[in-house]
């Protein structure tokens, strides 16, 4: 490796976005969750994060772990062996809704400080550890989507690519778990077998707290993670 090509992987590991980026990362993830043609395709990204939330819980809890679906309607499941109640079942049920949110609010943070490479490499950590989770063809489908468009920017991008698509995918998972929520929220209209729902079967606690509980966090992430998307 010559002199040039060492300070490009030292830009590429050590980029920090600038104003203009970050902001210009942030409307096109906000336009991804906003149109509905773009949301229909995209929104597939949350539901794994919400699932995988949910699977990794399960496994830092050391629950027996069956599958993982996810489905054309956005939807998901994630099935493990339990207890129907007590701590464990009420993490593991929380972890789902406030995934996205965490995870974009990491991603930010590596970004901030330059850690692009970093966060290309969690993702697909992440994605291929969920691909072998997923039980169902569709599921499988749209990971290797997710895990082909990781591997390609971290191939073959520049340094800037390989930013801007790392803050979009962080501003996307921001904005889109606000979007689950109204999800949530309208979900609740017809059934009660979402997941704030067993929270308040868990807890004795209204299922609106939960969902409120949710938005807050939801919101402080939103918060800090633009603020260090704009400013890191």
């Amino acid at each position: 490796m010559d002199v040039d090509q060492a300070r490009l992987v030292a830009a590429a590991v050590h980029l920090a976005p600038s104003r203009s980026t970050g902001l210009s990362a942030g409307l096109v993830a906000l336009l991804l969750v906003g149109a509905r043609p773009l949301w229909k395709r995209a929104g597939h990204l949350t539901t794994a994060v919400h699932e995988g939330g949910h699977a990794l819980m399960a496994f830092l809890l050391d629950r027996a772990f069956l599958a993982v679906r996810l489905e054309r309607s956005q939807g998901g499941l994630t099935s493990y062996y339990g207890p129907s109640r007590g701590w464990g079942r009420l993490m593991i049920t929380a972890a789902g809704y406030t995934a996205p949110s965490l995870c974009g609010l990491a991603g930010a943070g590596l970004l901030s400080v330059g850690n692009v490479t970093a966060a290309l490499i969690l993702a697909g950590v992440a994605t291929t550890s969920l691909l072998l989770l997923v039980e169902n063809i569709f599921g499988e489908l749209v990971l290797l989507v997710l895990l082909g468009l990781v591997l390609t920017v971290a191939t073959t991008g520049s340094a800037g690519m390989q930013l801007f698509v790392a803050c979009t995918a962080s501003w996307f998972l921001l904005f889109s778990a606000i979007r689950s929520l109204g999800i949530l929220r309208r979900a609740r209209r017809y059934t009660r077998f979402t997941d704030a729902d067993t929270l308040a079967t868990v807890t004795h606690l209204p299922a609106v707290l939960w969902v409120a509980a949710f938005y807050a966090v939801d919101l402080y992430c939103l918060v800090i993670g633009g603020q260090l998307l704009l400013d890191g």
